[in-house]
């Protein structure tokens, strides 16, 4: 499971339609083989929705909750599930409050459900104490039981290494939050697991850090989560790609799946030139068996070669170019580490620059 912040429906970086953000989603699900994604500020109204629907109904089916007086400026939060991954017949969304908190039931495995409450947290922090007391009001009114997951955008931090430089939470905000979590007992199970490493999710327009963006489970999940990752995303937005992997017990193995193109070599110039000779002299061979077509040479059999011919091409090209993307990654990914973990990170305004350099070159590298 995942989760992702995004901030609205289109970007202008990736153009001006309403559904741009989705086709990258869509595609990075595929690619990084997600099976839920969490939203929040999606801007969804029933229009956007159809559109999605039309476009990517075949791979994903999103549960959309928005905000009731303004759904296309203000709030909105969503699941997004593979279907090619998980089987959505059971899914039932629960609305707690609209465009803020919603829940999902469906099954995992041999009928196992999970549950997975997903938030957006109001930017002003005199709002929490509310914002939780209600939340938990309202679980208990709806009488569900408790969540395996509580991820989200919290839109503040427990403890003061979670922002650089840094410093406390308002107090009552904090409190709140805590006593909705124990409530529902879950706890953040990544910092339980690396308590005194840094890691930030968000990076503010006066350089600030911090890490909003969270993953709380159940500890009975401990043994089940691996593969902790926060990564920039090929989605525009100042927050990054928070993931865990969940495999309880019993659960079978998922191999890598079907190879496709990657999308960052589609406009590779020597890759291009290489089709188009190869389309070339298919063109001419398939005309040729117009008039010699025997059961070995013809026009299905000279499409089937193509294709291999073309496939064998792009791999060789992507083992080269992305060769060379995932040095620059891993390189990046070890620096960004260094950086975030260094003593001067809360002190230095220069080290949270060139931070934000490095996070940004990253999610260059990242949308190939």
């Amino acid at each position: 499971m995942t989760h992702l912040e995004r901030s609205g429906r289109a970007s202008p970086s990736l153009g001006t339609g309403q559904i741009t953000k989705w086709t990258v989603i869509n595609q990075m699900m595929r690619e990084k083989k997600i099976g839920i994604l969490c939203l929040q500020e999606t801007h969804l109204t029933t229009e956007h929705e159809t559109q999605i629907d039309s476009l990517f109904s075949r791979r994903l089916v999103v549960l959309n909750s928005k905000d009731p007086d303004r759904p296309s400026c203000s709030a909105g939060v969503a699941f997004v599930i593979n279907k090619e991954m998980i089987n959505v017949s059971s899914a039932k969304l629960t609305t707690i409050i609209p465009g803020r908190a919603i829940a999902l039931s469906i099954n995992w495995h041999n009928e196992k459900k999970i549950r997975i409450l997903n938030v957006y947290a109001p930017n002003n922090l005199n709002e929490h104490a509310e914002f939780w007391n209600r939340i938990s009001t309202l679980w208990t009114a709806k009488n569900l039981e408790h969540p395996d997951f509580v991820m989200g955008d919290f839109n503040l931090t427990e403890d003061p290494i979670d922002r650089a430089p840094a410093r406390r939470e308002n107090e009552s905000a904090t409190d709140a939050l805590r006593d909705f979590r124990i409530s529902l007992n879950v706890q953040d199970q990544w910092r339980h697991t690396f308590p005194n490493k840094r890691l930030f999710t968000f990076s503010s327009n006066t350089n600030t850090f911090s890490r909003l963006d969270r993953i709380y489970s159940s500890p009975a999940h401990i043994d089940s989560l691996s593969d902790w990752q926060a990564n920039p995303c090929a989605v525009p937005t100042d927050h990054q790609l928070v993931l865990v992997k969940f495999a309880p017990p019993g659960l079978p193995h998922v191999g890598k799946g079907r190879w496709s193109w990657p999308l960052g070599i589609i406009t590779d110039k020597t890759l291009i030139e290489n089709i188009t000779r190869i389309g070339i002299e298919s063109q001419l061979t398939i005309e040729q068996c117009a008039t010699h077509r025997t059961e070995q040479k013809n026009p299905q059999t000279e499409w089937e070669q193509f294709k291999e011919k073309i496939t064998k091409t792009a791999k060789e090209i992507a083992k080269t170019q992305l060769a060379k993307i995932n040095m620059r990654i891993k390189q990046l990914t070890k620096d960004l580490t260094m950086t975030t973990n260094s003593n001067d990170i809360d002190t230095s305004e220069d080290k949270r620059l060139h931070q934000i350099k490095m996070r940004t070159s990253k999610r260059k590298q990242h949308g190939r």
